[in-house]
């Protein structure tokens, strides 16, 4: 199954996990119920209750599952996105040499 990010709440069955792969900076914010999820090569669980948030840090396999019927909602990380636009075009402005690729 293909998520998008954007499409707003989703809400989990208990005993069927979510499967994530390729996910590294999304943020999984629980909105209801009780969000368990686990990354590989990440020590631990981390259990979310509602208004709290996790962001993934690797892009291997990652795992969410309700505990009681939880509700989620995925993040794209576009602060980030947003921090490197706004570098880039300082970039631009102080350095015009970088930008045209001459040191």
């Amino acid at each position: 199954m293909k998520i998008d990010p954007g499409s707003g709440e989703l809400g989990l069955a208990d005993n069927h996990p979510l499967s994530l792969r390729g996910a590294r900076g999304l943020r999984v914010v629980c909105t209801a119920g009780t969000i368990w999820l686990t990354e590989d090569g990440e020590p631990g669980d981390v259990f979310l209750l509602p208004g709290q948030s996790h962001r993934l840090a690797g892009n291997g396999l990652a795992l969410v599952e309700s505990i009681g019927g939880g509700k989620m909602r995925l993040e794209r990380p576009e602060r980030l996105a947003v921090l490197r636009r706004s570098v880039q075009r300082l970039i631009d402005v102080c350095c015009p040499a970088r930008r045209l690729g001459v040191s």
